[in-house]
Parts: C-alpha cells; sequence; structure tokens
C-alpha cells in the first residue's frame, strides 16, 4: 500500500510539477553542445581505428599483403599488389582458373 501512494506522489509531482520548466541556460546549452561535439570524436576515432585494423588484415592491400608475408617476399608482393587495382584482380582471377580448369579437364577426361 505504501508503493502505490509513492507512486502516486510520484505521478501528481510529474503532471503537476510545483516550478515551471522556464527553459534551458545558455551555459546548460553550451555544456550539451560540447558533450555532443566529444561523443561525435570518440565515434569518428573509433570508426577510423576500425578501418585501420581492417586495412591491416585484408591481403589485397599492401599494409596487409606485408603483413601476411615476412621478410623480402613481402615487400615483393607489396610493390606488385599496390600497383594493381580491383579489376587487375579479377582479371588476373579469371586467367588463374581457366588455366587450373584446363588442366583439370586434361587429367579427367569425360567418361564415354
Amino acid at each position: 500500500m505504501n508503493e502505490i501512494k509513492k507512486t502516486e506522489d510520484v505521478a501528481k509531482s510529474i503532471t503537476h510539477p510545483e516550478v515551471q520548466f522556464k527553459g534551458y541556460t545558455l551555459e546548460e546549452i553550451r555544456y550539451q553542445r560540447a558533450l555532443v561535439m566529444l561523443q561525435k570524436e570518440f565515434c569518428k576515432n573509433k570508426i577510423l581505428r576500425n578501418v585501420n585494423t581492417l586495412k591491416k588484415a585484408n591481403p589485397l592491400t599492401p599494409q596487409g599483403a606485408a603483413s601476411l608475408i615476412p621478410g623480402r617476399m613481402g615487400t615483393l608482393t607489396t610493390k606488385v599488389l599496390s600497383g594493381l587495382n580491383y579489376v587487375d584482380y579479377a582479371m588476373l582471377g579469371f586467367s588463374i582458373f581457366s588455366s587450373v580448369r584446363k588442366v583439370f579437364s586434361f587429367f579427367h577426361k569425360k567418361k564415354k
């Protein structure tokens, strides 16, 4: 019963407040703007950090290729991969696929 009384008091204080809201002060507005800008910067930094980790993990980027293959071979693949774009990768994949298919069909002839 005591809880019902408390909720009734809270409901009355919300619906009929003793002090009317007269708006925010300039200081409160400035504080809210600064807070939103700070949150925006944190989100921006988090996104940039995630993009950088994706770049490092992607083997098609020079950074990713260097991290996958150690030593001198890594620098060579970095130079090769940095000069290619996605269309070049598609053409390279298609030519490798057709070559492998020809070799595979040579050893596995059709049965009659």
